[in-house]
């Protein structure tokens, strides 16, 4: 099924022709470009139009305040001063009650519309006295008493004792201890802004520029926007764990002990999966050498680099497809998905690696591609690896191939497959036509596992082969690490198309 377009043509009437529509947020822009639906070349000047419009309005909408913003964000400081307290005062059960407030109140208000805060939202809510008892008590000992009752206006002008409203006076009379620990908690976050590190000094001035100096990687094509994306979410995770305004000169040894505990936490609760705690771990780690090595602490925590703060990665047997599975998908996937597929069992490509597969990377005549894998193609190391095509992987390539293109493969708007890039607050922005056809396959048979298998089951295939064991990293396009790798770094062409035709025929594909 063809991807749906992201504009809808509507047909010219009377005077006034045909033009390309969006509606976004409630609001319709028309875009007067091209004579038709089938006219490409005007839509995609509409499309880009509206790219250029939709980031304007964009930009407008990050900068309009949010419902009840103000009130999130008072409550979010009273939050974080109270886990800065917690933190540096040993109250271990205080502070997981501040972070669990503030993940669910940072939650809330990326919601397009926040709803309004509950009385439970704020600090003071986990202290609520009872000001009634007392207001009943006044009550009470107006009916038993006559001399608390009401008096006329002439005992008053008199000058005469009288009642007054119980409400007013209940919370000066209120001694429970719910009370006391809200008057305590109002002292002691008053106390913790006014000692907030500087602004210079705070865990999130350093996180910012530790993520600015990733970003402009990013920007120089030295990072991938994919890989920065975790990166700055293990961070951000960081700092509203151990307090956005905290100092990071707090950082000790017992701090990260106390984060490696709760990311075992988390495992154990199976909120997060081991990798992810495992690379949770390891990024905060080099963030904290960084900032050794910027001069910001005077010294690494002696934990640091100690196995008290390892985490494992989750031992599991490898997981492929059946040649079965593999057969099924190809039989049921749509000439384009196919060839998606294809090339994956073929060449051993990633989503990246087919988007950004070149013209000229093609022997367009004789039926090969030659690249580098695209995560990898600036190290010299690396091998350029050249894979004889499947005559139908080939005849698919030929059949779905982008005319007067520099990439081999489009998708129906003439944009590249996978995009991912970062928007200007720095987030993620991910699109991947190619996950999204087979998710659409998928829906078709009861198989569910993952894309990224298909290279990984040509990859096993050949390392179990007697004739070609040792040969799988070079056909994924790996650099050499052992010794078997840097000899078939130099294989003969031979044998790797030897291992390929062997592939196609385990796979019943010519």
């Amino acid at each position: 099924m063809p991807r749906k377009r992201e504009l809808t043509w509507q047909t010219g009437t009377g005077n006034r022709k045909g033009r390309w529509r969006k509606k976004y947020l409630g609001k319709t822009y028309y875009f007067p470009f091209g004579t038709s639906k089938s006219d490409r070349d005007g839509y995609q000047k509409a499309l880009a139009a509206w790219k250029i419009k939709k980031a304007e309005i964009d930009d407008l909408q990050s900068h309009q305040p949010k419902p009840h913003q103000a009130e999130y964000e008072e409550a979010i400081r009273e939050w974080e001063s109270a886990l800065q307290w917690s933190l540096q005062n040993g109250d271990d059960k205080q502070a997981a009650i501040a972070r669990d407030h503030l993940e669910n109140l940072q939650k809330r208000l990326q919601r397009s519309i926040p709803p309004p805060l509950d009385h439970d939202d704020r600090i003071w809510g986990q202290f609520t006295s009872q000001p009634e008892v007392f207001e009943k008590l006044f009550d009470t000992l107006a009916e038993e008493y006559p001399i608390f009752r009401t008096l006329s206006a002439e005992e008053l002008e008199s000058g005469s004792p009288h009642i007054v409203d119980g409400s007013k006076y209940a919370l000066h009379m209120d001694g429970t201890p719910q009370r006391i620990q809200k008057e305590l908690w109002q002292d002691r976050i008053a106390s913790q802004q006014r000692l907030s590190a500087p602004t210079e000094d705070s865990i999130h001035h350093w996180v910012t520029q530790y993520l600015n100096g990733k970003r402009t990687k990013v920007q120089a094509g030295e990072l991938s926007a994919g890989r920065y994306d975790p990166i700055r979410c293990h961070l951000q995770s960081f700092e509203n764990w151990f307090g956005k305004g905290a100092s990071i000169k707090g950082i000790s040894g017992k701090v990260l002990s106390d984060f490696h505990r709760e990311l075992l936490e988390q495992i154990n609760s199976q909120r997060i999966s081991q990798d992810y705690a495992k690379d949770r771990m390891n990024t905060l780690k080099s963030f904290v050498h960084w900032l050794w090595k910027m001069e910001a602490i005077e010294n690494l925590p002696r934990i640091l680099d100690s196995n008290e703060l390892r985490i494992s990665k989750k031992l599991s047997t490898p997981a492929i497809f059946t040649i079965e599975e593999v057969k099924q998908l190809l039989e049921k996937a749509a000439d384009r998905t196919k060839l998606y597929l294809l090339l994956m069992l073929n060449i051993g490509a990633t989503q990246v690696d087919i988007s950004d597969l070149l013209q000229d990377q093609v022997d367009w005549e004789h039926g090969y591609i030659t690249r580098k894998r695209s995560k990898t193609q600036k190290h010299e190391r690396v091998p350029e690896v050249r894979y004889t095509l499947w005559q139908e992987t080939f005849s698919l390539l030929c059949q779905e191939r982008a005319q007067n293109a520099e990439r081999v493969l489009l998708n129906q708007n003439g944009q590249q497959l996978k995009v991912e890039e970062l928007d200007a607050t720095g987030r993620l922005q991910k699109i991947d036509n190619i996950a999204s056809a087979y998710a659409r396959l998928r829906r078709k048979t009861t198989i569910k596992k993952p894309l990224k298998l298909f290279r990984k089951t040509s990859a096993t295939l050949i390392a179990n082969h007697k004739s070609f064991h040792g040969l799988e990293s070079y056909f994924l396009g790996h650099t050499p690490q052992t010794m078997s790798d840097r000899h078939y770094a130099q294989a003969p062409q031979a044998l790797l198309e030897e291992a390929t035709t062997w592939l196609g025929e385990q796979y019943g594909v010519k």
